[in-house]
């Protein structure tokens, strides 16, 4: 059992600034599987810390299974009873290969040499690892990365596991994996689970949901409970999709959490107008030729294109045959990129998505010369940017990208100058500097005045995230790459990520989103390109790439919820039309747009 007694704590920064917890008093049962949530800064991240000791209280008290944290001589039993799975997992990376990872907890433990190979195996085997075991770390995709960071936490069978947004940088395969595997431990009942999350979907499975804000408990209960309580969007969340559509038809009582709950408080429908949606089918694309093979089982097994694809756009981006191998030569070599030719047109807005692993981050990191191909080329305005003379700091300030683990791109000493740190170095007078800041930082929903002077280290992760997409911001680029952006922001921040992206596509600029979210690409995206194993293996329209579940899921990918909704209505006699992508979409079928 974990007992915090009136916890508050305030990090000394030398400026003043609210506590960052505030009198909380909580009790996490022994077997309890929790749900916590909250607006970005609300204290998640920081309670998470002080439930091993990470952070002592500057008031009030915590206890592990009767042992409290401020008591040096019992940290390390405490440590070993709670383990953490932190947001960003090149926190808690510090092995040279995966498999000795993953073994660096259990030999600490003393774990006996038979034991601990058992363990390791199963985690490689549970994570989908076993490829990766002789690799590097760092050299892992972001989602990798947290895979082998739960991997590693849970070979040490805790009795108490925290976990701080562990499926934010995963594909869904890796979160429907990660999921399954926090319902067997809950099953089990031998392990405690607090899970901090900003996805409503999975606190929903939780038995009991913790909503903070301003680093004070503001509700506490069943999800059923929480999610249907007025005051969620006061407090920057939102319920679970299926809750959300039944806020719009006008639904009262329990909100239903899964597209099957709200299938059935609707009932079945059993008029059928003439004009009812036959259920959705797959409505075959335009194929093209497929494209020549140029590394045996990388070639593209299909490509597909529809309309809205940037015909009569002129190209801005534009990639030739690129390749890209990670060790070169060694045994451990791996193609990331495998022959990609496709063009991005100017003012158009494409979203990239594929299983972790599948080299889309390597792919968009040659797009402004951080990676240069190995083979193959990449041209910007039609100039290969690869050219002996080619002035990539031009390149880089008309390619904004803004990386997977945007925390990284945050180094100077306030929020004001890392965002004009971009600007400074294009040679910009002061006065535009301090306008394209002050502007940038308004895009990304950060008031000037109050976040411009404090340091970039006192800031949540999502608060991070926002100062790193304003310094690409203030330099105003014609074409911006994003590489996962609304990972780790609260509902109410990617409400104003989104419709940022939305301003910037219809100011006329270049977009290429990196995204696990399928309900966001289906929102934004005109265009949807599918990568597997380094190669472009779909490329459509939102409706033409979502069309079949099953080939997507063998990707390693997953419908939007909206669409899954979809189908769970029609299936007992709603009249949805086949193609509904939007929650907005169905209210409108249903006769409530």
């Amino acid at each position: 059992m974990i007992e915090l007694q009136n916890v508050s704590l305030s990090y000394r920064t030398g400026a003043p600034a609210p506590p960052a917890l505030r009198d909380i008093s909580l009790t996490f049962r022994d077997g309890e599987r929790v749900a916590l949530m909250g607006a970005n800064g609300s204290g998640k991240s920081t309670l998470a810390r002080c439930l091993n000791g990470l952070l002592l209280p500057t008031q009030g008290r915590v206890l592990v299974d009767g042992l409290p944290t401020d008591r040096p001589d019992a940290l390390w039993e405490v440590r070993r009873r709670v383990q953490m799975v932190f947001q960003n997992p090149d926190d808690q990376l510090v092995s040279v290969l995966v498999e000795r990872e993953i073994a660096f907890g259990l030999e600490n433990l003393g774990v006996p040499p038979g034991e601990m190979h058992e363990r390791v195996e199963e985690m490689l085997r549970r994570f989908r690892l076993e490829d990766y075991r002789n690799h590097s770390p760092h050299l892992l995709s972001g989602g990798e990365k947290q895979r082998l960071a739960a991997a590693s936490a849970l070979a040490m069978r805790p009795r108490h596991l925290v976990l701080d947004e562990p499926t934010a940088m995963l594909d869904p395969e890796g979160r429907r994996e990660v999921m399954a595997l926090l319902d067997e431990l809950g099953r089990s009942g031998g392990v405690t689970l607090i899970h901090i999350t900003q996805t409503p979907e999975e606190a929903a499975v939780a038995r009991r949901l913790i909503v903070l804000d301003r680093g004070a408990v503001a509700l506490d209960g069943p999800p059923e409970q929480v999610f249907s309580d007025h005051r969620l969007r006061d407090l920057g969340l939102a319920p679970p999709a299926p809750a959300r559509l039944w806020a719009m038809l006008g639904g009262s009582g329990p909100a239903p959490l899964t597209p099957e709950t709200l299938a059935e408080r609707l009932g079945r429908q059993t008029k059928h107008p003439k004009s009812q949606p036959s259920p959705r089918q797959a409505t075959p694309a335009t194929p093209l030729p497929a494209c020549p093979e140029r590394s045996g089982a990388f070639a593209p097994r299909s490509r597909r294109v529809g309309e809205g694809m940037g015909e009569g756009y002129p190209p801005l981006i534009a990639t030739e045959a690129l390749e890209h191998l990670y060790n070169r030569g060694l045994p451990t070599e791996r193609r990331a990129v495998a022959g990609v030719d496709v063009a991005f047109g100017r003012g158009t807005f494409t979203a990239l998505i594929g299983a972790s692993g599948s080299g889309k981050t390597t792919f968009v990191q040659h797009l402004n010369g951080l990676l240069r191909p190995v083979r193959g080329r990449v041209l910007v305005d039609g100039v290969d940017i690869g050219r002996r003379g080619v002035d990539l700091r031009r390149i880089r300030q008309r390619v904004g990208l803004v990386f997977q683990f945007a925390e990284f791109q945050v180094f100077e000493e306030t929020v004001s100058e890392d965002v004009a740190f971009g600007p400074r170095n294009m040679g910009w007078d002061k006065g535009r500097i301090a306008g394209a800041v002050h502007r940038a930082l308004e895009q990304v929903g950060l008031d000037p005045a109050s976040f411009g002077p404090r340091s970039p280290l006192t800031l949540s992760g999502g608060e991070k995230r926002r100062v790193a997409i304003a310094g690409v911001l203030a330099m105003q680029p014609e074409a911006l790459v994003l590489d996962e952006p609304l990972a780790g922001l609260d509902p109410r921040g990617g409400a104003q990520m989104e419709g940022l992206l939305q301003a910037l596509h219809a100011d006329g600029r270049t977009l290429l989103l990196v995204a696990h979210d399928m309900d966001l690409v289906a929102r934004l995206a005109q265009r949807v390109i599918v990568m597997d194993r380094g190669r472009i293996h779909l490329d459509g329209t939102p409706h033409q790439v979502f069309q079949d579940g099953a080939e997507l899921t063998a990707l390693g990918l997953d419908l939007p919820d909206a669409v899954r909704i979809a189908d769970a209505l029609r299936a007992r006699g709603w009249p949805v039309r086949p193609d509904a992508m939007t929650l907005e979409e169905i209210a409108a079928d249903l006769g409530h747009g």
